[in-house]
């Protein structure tokens, strides 16, 4: 007989419903506008990393958003405010304890915003949410590198990561890409080292992790990113967005470039993101935030399945 139970308990569906409403009144305290933007759109991330769902449909094909980024900064280039999403996102082959391949997403922007004001905005978030979560450390993330491993952005040179990568399980490592060897090694040698009693931000990424985010006019080797950890949990990753539409493109562009590399789908460059910045993207700071993660860090669970109220493989 087919399960048909609810993977979360009745405690857990309320606890999801009180983050909802805590989140909501805090954007709402603070003036941030609440936006909807569609789940299915014609263009996707051509990150390498992520993989998206395509949607066969009579007319064109379409994606399941990985994130509602894309759109919200359409949203700003028109004017826009301050804005906020809750919604659900989707990226395939994501599925494990600490991933679902559908899971619920809480997006927002803050104009004229710079790093440590977006950080300071999230944790702000963060403790109106559940006084569950306390700042444990704010630290550099050439500082947490050297705390972990010994060695400084200078010296992640592609061997140095294979070199961890394996001495850590990954024996394909040389299949993968830089960046990959990069998250790879960050995830398993340096987040082990978090605390467990309190929130640990990480800011500084190197510029090859910018993604999205402007690079730090004083340290060009690193980018205005960063994320939020309990312990080797990931809840939130921010930017202060890049604004350029020929540096957004080029990198677009090596992303492509990259996924034919490694023999992923080709995916077409999002040319109304790209539209939208040429417009003008008024300068701002974005953060996605994992709720599903909120719940399991607030209740200190291990398996995303526990939180969720139909997990991907019983929905």
């Amino acid at each position: 007989m087919q399960q048909w139970q609810p993977c979360s308990s009745l405690e857990l569906i309320k606890q999801r419903a009180l983050l909802l409403t805590r989140a909501r009144d805090f954007f709402h305290n603070n003036n941030v506008l609440e936006v909807e933007t569609p789940l299915l759109a014609a263009h996707t991330v051509t990150e390498p990393n992520i993989e998206s769902i395509r949607v066969a449909l009579p007319d064109n094909d379409k994606y399941l958003q990985t994130s509602p980024e894309y759109a919200m900064k359409r949203l700003l280039a028109a004017g826009v405010p301050d804005c906020y999403q809750i919604c659900k996102a989707f990226r395939l082959h994501e599925n494990g304890t600490q991933h679902n391949s559908e899971f619920t997403l809480l997006e927002w922007y803050r104009l004229d915003y710079d790093l440590q004001q977006i950080i300071q905005d999230t944790l702000n978030l963060l403790r109106h949410m559940s006084d569950l979560l306390p700042l444990h450390t704010i630290i550099s993330y050439q500082q947490a590198l050297h705390d972990a491993l010994g060695i400084s952005l200078a010296d992640l040179s592609r061997a140095c990561l294979i070199e961890h990568a394996q001495a850590h399980g990954m024996v394909s490592s040389d299949q993968l890409s830089d960046a990959q060897l990069c998250d790879f090694v960050f995830a398993k040698c340096v987040t082990a080292h978090f605390s467990a009693e309190g929130l640990t931000v990480v800011y500084g990424y190197p510029a090859s992790q910018a993604a999205l985010a402007q690079l730090n006019t004083d340290a060009p080797a690193t980018a205005d990113r960063f994320e939020v950890f309990l312990q080797n949990l990931e809840l939130a990753n921010g930017y202060v967005e890049l604004t350029d539409p020929v540096a957004q493109l080029a990198r677009l562009q090596k992303e492509q470039a990259q996924r034919a590399a490694m023999g992923l789908p080709e995916v077409q460059i999002d040319q109304r993101l790209q539209a939208a910045l040429a417009a003008g993207l008024p300068p701002c700071a974005g953060v996605a935030l994992g709720l599903d993660r909120v719940l399991m860090a607030v209740n200190e669970n291990l398996d995303i399945g526990q939180v969720v109220s139909f997990d991907w493989h019983h929905a």
